[in-house]
């Protein structure tokens, strides 16, 4: 006899979106203190840093680790956030 599995999907709070949107304006911070407030120099540059991350979230995934899962979702995040920024300046050349 097979188990049945059932997901009862939580109701997220004001609190856990605060929480993921601290975590993603700290790295953020680390970002530009790591790497500088240039922008980045194109949509391919922006497509192949979001294309890794999304990789290495792919590879969290069939591992279950949730923690490193979060880290790599907070990586694709910051990097649309600086894909984003870049656009929005003008800064990007192609």
């Amino acid at each position: 006899m097979a188990m049945k599995v059932t997901n009862t999907r939580q109701q997220l709070t004001d609190q856990d979106f605060g929480s993921a949107m601290a975590a993603v304006l700290a790295k953020v911070n680390f970002r530009r203190e790591q790497k500088g407030d240039h922008t980045l120099a194109s949509s391919h540059e922006i497509l192949g840093i979001l294309d890794e991350e999304y990789d290495e979230l792919r590879t969290e995934v069939h591992c279950n680790m949730h923690d490193n899962q979060v880290d790599e979702l907070e990586d694709i995040a910051v990097a649309a956030i600086f894909g984003i920024a870049s656009i929005k300046s003008g800064g990007i050349d192609w």
